[in-house]
């Protein structure tokens, strides 16, 4: 067969499809079983699609998310790390974040069988330094819990310490390590 007797073939095959599709669509055949996923970003409430931006760079242990208004030339950014059990479910996840004066605060989530009010306990370094922050609100996933930044906290950051959080589900305790490493190097890229 030669290349254009090739080609012709080719164009009727596709000519019969497309007559198919619209016969059957012209039939009332329901459209096929597929549709267009949305976006994973969720346009906040005032932005409009195409003028907001999310950027999503990963480091060690952390990831540096920056969400961009490019309307108002505002950028909100926050660096997380999750922690997940062997079958893939968060069992800790915490967030630097900046309060709207500008204080970073940790921002810590557990899974809500854990409930308001439970204690969440941060161990860093050999001594070691202690810090406990407690739930304030749960929804259906997860109970959250902010703690300050402080000198404590900010020297196990520098030193790239690993971090030992533990809180209590009714099925038992939790124990788990969340390392610091890697966090200062992101820190130093915002600036």
């Amino acid at each position: 067969m030669t290349l254009t007797a090739t080609r012709r073939l080719a164009c009727l095959a596709l000519a019969i499809w497309l007559g198919a599709a619209a016969s059957a669509a012209a039939q009332g055949t329901p459209p096929p079983a597929y549709s267009v996923k949305p976006s994973d970003v969720v346009v906040p409430e005032g932005e409009t699609l195409g003028e907001f931006r999310r950027m999503i760079q990963p480091f060690k242990n952390w990831t540096l998310i920056c969400d961009e208004s490019l309307k108002s030339k505002r950028r909100v950014c926050n660096v997380t790390q999750s922690i997940v059990n062997a079958q893939g479910a968060v069992a800790f996840n915490w967030s630097l974040i900046a309060t709207a004066d500008g204080k970073p605060l940790m921002a810590m989530r557990i899974p809500a069988a854990a409930g308001a009010g439970a204690r969440i306990e941060l161990a860093m370094g050999d001594s070691p330094d202690h810090i406990v922050a407690q739930t304030d609100r749960c929804d259906g996933n997860f109970c959250f819990a902010t703690v300050a930044i402080g000198n404590v906290l900010r020297r196990h950051i520098r030193a790239a310490t690993p971090c030992l959080v533990s809180y209590q589900l009714p099925q038992g305790p939790v124990a788990l390590e969340a390392p610091l490493d890697g966090l200062s190097g992101v820190l130093a890229k915002l600036k």
